[in-house]
C-alpha cells in the first residue's frame, strides 16, 4: 500500500511569538522560495504554505513500525526561526508512537533557512506549530479485502486456538470473494505498542513465523499482514489477532 505524508494547510501558519506578542509582529516568516513575490502579498504566503507541503511530502519518509500498526494521525511540531531563518529547539507537542515523532522531528531539523519574521523592518525571532499528518491514500485502500486464517473469525484467540490454526492456510479474498495470491506474508509480535518480533516470508505461514506465534505473551497482539498485487499495484491486507 502506498504512504504519503500530509500536512493540515490551515495549521500551517499557527505561530506563537518568543519574548514579544506575535500580534507585535510585522510579517510571519516565509519558507524558502518565493523571495521574488512582495513580502505581505497572499500570493508570497499561498506559495510559502505549498513549499512546506510540497518539502513534506518529498522527505518525509513513513516510518515502518506506523505502517505494520496501521497507525494514522498527527504529530505536532513546535520549533523556533531564529533572526536568521535557521530552524532552532524542535520539540515534540503530540506523537502517534510507532516512529512517527521522530520522524516529525527530522524532518523539521532537515528544513533550509526560512526568511525570517519582521519586526519594524528588523528580522526577529518566532515560534510556529506544524501539524504533520500521516495517513494512507483512499485510493489504495482496497475496501471488502480480507486476510483469511483457516476457519478463524474472532479477533480473540486463546493459544489452544492458535495452535489449531498451525497448519492452516492464510490467505486473501477479494471483494467478490475469489482467492488472491499472497506474495509476502508477514507476522509482527506487538506488545504495549511496540513490536518485539517480525517475522517475513514468501506468502506461508513458515516454521519461524510459527514458532514466534506459539511464544506469544497474553495480551500481546499477533498481526498478520499479506501483500498482494492488483491491477499492477501492490497493497497490504493485515489483520490483527489479540492473545487472551
Amino acid at each position: 500500500m502506498k504512504l504519503l505524508p500530509f500536512l493540515f494547510s490551515f495549521f500551517l501558519l499557527s505561530l506563537f511569538a518568543q519574548a514579544q506578542d506575535v500580534l507585535d509582529v510585522d510579517q510571519m516568516p516565509y519558507f524558502k522560495g518565493g523571495k521574488h513575490l512582495k513580502a505581505g502579498s497572499a500570493e508570497k504566503r499561498n506559495l510559502s504554505n505549498q513549499k512546506i507541503v510540497e518539502f513534506v511530502q518529498k522527505n518525509l519518509i513513513y516510518p515502518d513500525s506506523a505502517k505494520l500498526m496501521g497507525i494514522e494521525g498527527v504529530a505536532i511540531v513546535r520549533f523556533l526561526i531564529d533572526e536568521q531563518g535557521r530552524v532552532q529547539n524542535p520539540k515534540l507537542l503530540y506523537d502517534l508512537g510507532s516512529g512517527c515523532g521522530d520522524e516529525a522531528l527530522r524532518i523539521i531539523r532537515k528544513m533550509p533557512r526560512w526568511e525570517p519574521a519582521v519586526k519594524d523592518n528588523l528580522p526577529v525571532a518566532v515560534e510556529l506549530e506544524l501539524p504533520i499528518r500521516f495517513e494512507f491514500l483512499e485510493e489504495d485502500v482496497l475496501d471488502g479485502y480480507r486476510l483469511v486464517w483457516g476457519d478463524l473469525n474472532e479477533d480473540v484467540v486463546s493459544r489452544r486456538r492458535l495452535r489449531k490454526l498451525m497448519k492452516s492456510p492464510i490467505y486473501v479474498l477479494s471483494n467478490l470473494g475469489d482467492e488472491v495470491d499472497v506474495l509476502e506474508l508477514n507476522v509482527v509480535i506487538v506488545r504495549k505498542n511496540k513490536i518485539v518480533k517480525e517475522k517475513l516470508s514468501g506468502g506461508k505461514l513458515t516454521t519461524k513465523q510459527r514458532k514466534i506465534i506459539n511464544r506469544v505473551l497474553p495480551n500481546s497482539l499477533i498481526v498478520l499482514i499479506g501483500t498482494i498485487q492488483q491491477k499492477g499495484k501492490f497493497y497490504y491486507i493485515r489483520r490483527e489477532l489479540k492473545l487472551r
